[in-house]
C-alpha cells in the first residue's frame, strides 16, 4: 500500500507524519521542538528513516519561502523573521536525505488549502481559502483548482484592514513587527494577549463575551470580505489555535457581512454563513495533513481536482469539432459545385 510521509514546519514546533494509503490515514507522527534547522530538521530525518520507507513526501513551511521549482532558492525559508532559519535549505535537505522520492514542496497554509479544496470543496468548486490563526496568521488559497504562488504566495495575514476606532492610537502594542497593526498584528495570539495584558497562554481561559474577541473579529471579518471581494473564494475555512473558540465563528461571519454591506449578492454569502465560513473538520491536523496530501500531489504528478474533469469534456469538444468543421467545410464545398447552375 503506498505511503506518504508529511513534514509541518511551524515557528513552535514541527510535525512528521506517515499515511497509508489515503493521505488523511494517519498510522505515525511525531513533533518537534523549534530549534534551528540543522538540530530540527535532522531530528525529522532520523525519524522518517526509522519509520519508512514510503513512497513520497509532502513538505510545507511556515515563510516566507521560495515555491517556484526553477529558483536556485527553491525549499528555502527566506528572509523569515525568524533569523535562524533565513535561506535555510529545508527541501533541499529532506531530498538530500531521501534521494529519489517524489517531493512536494509549498507554504504552511497553502498545503491544507488545497487538502481542504481536494477533499472537502462541494462538486464543481474551483476555489478555497484556508486561514490560520495561532503565533501568527497565514493564508492560503486554491483558485482555478490550484494553489496560488504568482510572485512569491499569499501574505493575507499583513494586509491593513480598517480598525474599530477605539482600538486605535496605543489601545495595545501590535505584534507584527513588520507592519503593525495589520490582520497578524491584532490577530495573533501575541497581539490578544498584548491587548489583555496576559499571557497567550491565558487566553482560553478568557469568557466569550470578553471584548477581545469583538475586536479580533472585526478585523478577521474584515479579512474575510477583503478576500470575497478580490479573490471570490467559493469557501473560507478558519483554523488554528485561536480559533478552536467555536463562539468566534459567528462573530466573524456578522463582521463579514457587515463589511460586505450586501454588494455581494451570492446565495453562499446572503444567509448565515454557516456552510461558508467554517471551521477545519480536521482541527490541529489540518496543517499534517495538508503535507501528506502535498506527498501525493508528489506521487501523482498533479492533483486530481473538478477542473480537471471538465478540462476532459473540454478537449474531447475541442477534437470533435476539430473534426466536425473540416467535414462540414467540405460538405459545403461539394454541394455547391453539385447544385450550382450549370
Amino acid at each position: 500500500m503506498v505511503r506518504y510521509a508529511g513534514i509541518e514546519g511551524g515557528g513552535t514546533t514541527w510535525r512528521v507524519a506517515i499515511a497509508e494509503g489515503d493521505p488523511r490515514n494517519i498510522i505515525a507522527r511525531e513533533t518537534f521542538d523549534t530549534r534551528g534547522p540543522e538540530e530540527t530538521l535532522q531530528d525529522i530525518v532520523d525519524w522518517l528513516k526509522a519509520n519508512g520507507p514510503f513512497d513520497a513526501m509532502g513538505v510545507a513551511t511556515f515563510g516566507p519561502v521560495d515555491p517556484n521549482p526553477n529558483s536556485e532558492y527553491y525549499g528555502y525559508i527566506t528572509n523569515t523573521p525568524k533569523k535562524l532559519w533565513n535561506f535555510a535549505d529545508v527541501l533541499g535537505t529532506f531530498k538530500r536525505a531521501f534521494p529519489g522520492v517524489p517531493a512536494a514542496f509549498d507554504t504552511d497554509v497553502n498545503a491544507p488549502a488545497l487538502a481542504e479544496f481536494s477533499f472537502n470543496a462541494a462538486e464543481g468548486d474551483t476555489s478555497c481559502m484556508y486561514v490560520t490563526v495561532g503565533t501568527g496568521v497565514g493564508v492560503g488559497l486554491v483558485i482555478n483548482s490550484k494553489t496560488v504562488h504568482g510572485l512569491v504566495h499569499p501574505e493575507g495575514g499583513h494586509l491593513k484592514l480598517p480598525r474599530r476606532p477605539q482600538d486605535i492610537n496605543g489601545a495595545f502594542d501590535c505584534s507584527c513587527s513588520f507592519h503593525g497593526d495589520c490582520v497578524e498584528g491584532i490577530c495573533a495570539s501575541g497581539a490578544l494577549a498584548a491587548f489583555k495584558g496576559c499571557k497567550p497562554s491565558d487566553l482560553p481561559s478568557l469568557s466569550d463575551d470578553d471584548d477581545v474577541w469583538d475586536s479580533f473579529a472585526h478585523t478577521m471579518g474584515g479579512l474575510c470580505a477583503s478576500a470575497i471581494l478580490l479573490c471570490s473564494p467559493e469557501r473560507i475555512v478558519l483554523s488554528g489555535g485561536v480559533l478552536k473558540r467555536a463562539s468566534l465563528f459567528p462573530k466573524v461571519r456578522a463582521k463579514c457581512k457587515e463589511f460586505l454591506a450586501d454588494y455581494v449578492t451570492h446565495e453562499k454569502v446572503l444567509g448565515d454563513m454557516e456552510d461558508y465560513i467554517v471551521p477545519s473538520e480536521w482541527g490541529n491536523d489540518a496543517g499534517i495533513i495538508g503535507s501528506t496530501n502535498l506527498a501525493k500531489v508528489a506521487l501523482e504528478g498533479e492533483a486530481p481536482t473538478p477542473q480537471k474533469k471538465r478540462r476532459k469534456r473540454f478537449y474531447i469538444g475541442l477534437v470533435a469539432m476539430s473534426i466536425a468543421i473540416p467535414v462540414a467545410v467540405t460538405v459545403g464545398v461539394i454541394a455547391g459545385y453539385a447544385f450550382a447552375p450549370a
